[in-house]
């Protein structure tokens, strides 16, 4: 007996995944849909119909496992039949003591469990898990075994095209980024980058399957399905499945490997209704600065990191906060990742005719005020970029440096005057990105004594580490933030530059002023944002 869905939707509503007002509107959408009740409430809330699940098992104090990513004997399968594992959709899992771990989803069907007693000669231990996963984790284990052949269709049989549909949409359900299609020995697996993190979602489709799959993107990125041993770049675009549906781009790379044809897909515009500056992760009195310098009325506005580190997305937010009729807001770009209204953006890279360099050159004769250049590259882009500045522009940009003072130096070695750099830059910004604590389930605890150290406090102050449940699909951590260096050049910092000081000279005129980011991390892991080892992880050795 599966587990009625209105126990599932109540398990929801009392862990926050939606609200008790929308139920009913949902089930009168369902059905104008003739889609199931449970799918349009997760499609409602962005949210996989696992985490139903999960929170059922949270309020039932039952263990939640995901057959995607959790290891099943296969000894224990093997003495199981097939016709029992699929249509009852029961996996037993392990061996604790003198008992068997199964994994179900209808776990109150007592018969049934008597039934694999007696079938396994042992005690049972229950955990729940959404059939989705037990549908998969069974179809790959059995394809372990060699036993491919059923009533239900395995993973071996599946259509591409609802196949890729279905992670495209599961990939935004779980607010993916990235979704990784990557050939292994004997199959293909599916992993997808959450909050900065790559985690196994599917392991189970075979080579055949893989390679279809693989082909459908293909073809959707306009790319030649034909050239498997050469790398192919491309993009597409599908709606999301959202209540407000909306056009996600998807920009495609493939490459061959060793056992096959790889995919990446990344995800662009899912998150851009939550694109603003108070989003970003700021502290108070960072944000103010950072918006009375994004009003000025000229200069560059830098901000540094590696690659993935976000600094894209604040300058995007930094538009979106300044945009306004009266200013004409022009963009270069390679990709233009966010659509931004009322803001032309232009797209680099799609030949060797068009550069950085020479689209902004071209966007000083359409009468800008404000600009965003995606990258700083070379001294040619860097020259052009100071002469807008110096003309009256506001210019936004990113370069690939490690610190805020770094930015400085950076601009040096790349050919630049000192003085103009001096002349020009009015702010740096170094920037890495955290996983926030998901605010449901983080669970506060005094700080040890090596802990109060590193966050240079007292100790036994308060702090607060992850968990897991329903809402962050028992990751224990929801969304990210921001981590960040800014850099001001006053007067005095100007001259410093101007006299072309080096990059330890300005780190220790700014010692006393400049807030790092390890210190940033550490006032925000007090605030009961994010945890220390996230800190310490992005911020080795600054």
């Amino acid at each position: 007996m599966a587990i009625p869905p209105d126990e599932l939707i109540e398990a929801g509503i009392a862990h926050g995944l939606l609200e008790r007002d929308a139920v009913t509107r949902l089930r009168v959408e369902s059905r104008q849909r003739r889609e199931p009740l449970l799918e349009t409430i997760a499609r409602h809330g962005r949210f996989p119909t696992a985490a139903l699940y999960r929170a059922w098992a949270d309020q039932q104090h039952l263990p939640f496992v995901d057959l995607n990513i959790t290891t099943i004997d296969p000894d224990l399968l093997s003495r199981l039949p097939e016709t029992i594992l699929r249509r009852r959709l029961i996996v037993p899992l392990s061996h604790e003591g003198n008992s068997i771990r199964i994994a179900t989803c209808a776990p109150e069907d007592r018969a049934l469990q008597q039934t694999l007693e007696r079938l396994l000669g042992s005690p049972l231990l229950v955990s729940l898990a959404d059939p989705e996963s037990l549908q998969h984790g069974i179809d790959r284990a059995l394809k372990q075994l060699g036993k491919t052949a059923g009533p239900a269709p395995g993973l071996a049989e599946i259509d591409p095209v609802a196949a890729l549909e279905r992670i495209l949409h599961q990939a935004y359900l779980r607010r993916a980024s990235d979704i990784h299609l990557e050939p292994i020995p004997h199959g293909m697996q599916v992993r997808l980058r959450i909050d900065g993190r790559l985690q196994l979602y599917l392991a189970g489709f075979n080579t055949a399957a893989g390679l279809a799959i693989v082909s459908r993107v293909k073809v959707l990125a306009g790319l030649d399905i034909a050239e498997q041993r050469a790398p192919q770049d491309g993009r597409f675009s599908f709606r999301s499945p959202g209540e407000e549906q909306k056009e996600i781009d998807v920009r495609v790379a493939t490459v061959p490997t060793r056992w096959g044809e790889r995919a990446t897909l990344r995800l662009l515009g899912a998150e851009t209704g939550t694109l603003s500056l108070e989003n970003l992760g700021m502290l108070p009195d960072d944000l103010a600065q950072f918006r009375r310098v994004i009003r000025r009325p000229y200069g560059i506005i830098l901000l540094t990191g590696p690659t993935g580190s976000g600094k894209t997305t604040t300058l995007y937010a930094a538009l979106r906060e300044i945009n306004q009729p009266h200013l004409n807001i022009m963009t270069v770009e390679d990709p233009v990742e966010y659509v931004v209204q009322g803001v032309s953006q232009v797209h680099v890279g799609g030949s060797d005719k068009v550069t950085f360099a020479s689209a902004l050159r071209s966007l000083l004769r359409h009468d800008p005020d404000v600009l965003m250049v995606g990258e700083i590259r070379d001294h040619e882009t860097a020259d052009v970029a100071m002469k807008a500045a110096m003309t009256g522009h506001l210019l936004f940009s990113t370069l690939h440096t490690n610190s805020s003072c770094g930015a400085v130096t950076r601009l040096v070695d790349i050919g630049c005057e000192p003085f103009l750099v001096a002349a020009t830059v009015v702010g740096v910004i170094a920037q890495r990105l955290v996983r926030r604590l998901c605010p449901n389930c983080k669970r506060p605890r005094p700080a040890t004594a090596d802990e109060a150290r590193l966050l240079h406090c007292e100790p036994g102050v308060t702090i607060h580490e992850p968990v897991g449940c329903a809402r962050c699909l028992g990751n224990g951590y929801y969304g990210r933030l921001g981590l960040f260096e800014p850099l001001w050049v006053d007067a005095e910092l100007a001259r410093l530059i101007s006299r072309g000081a080096s990059q330890p000279e300005l780190e220790a005129h700014c010692s006393g002023t400049l807030k790092t980011l390890r210190a940033d991390g550490a006032l925000k892991v007090l605030a009961g944002l994010t945890s220390l080892e996230e800190v310490f992880t992005v911020t080795v050795g600054d």
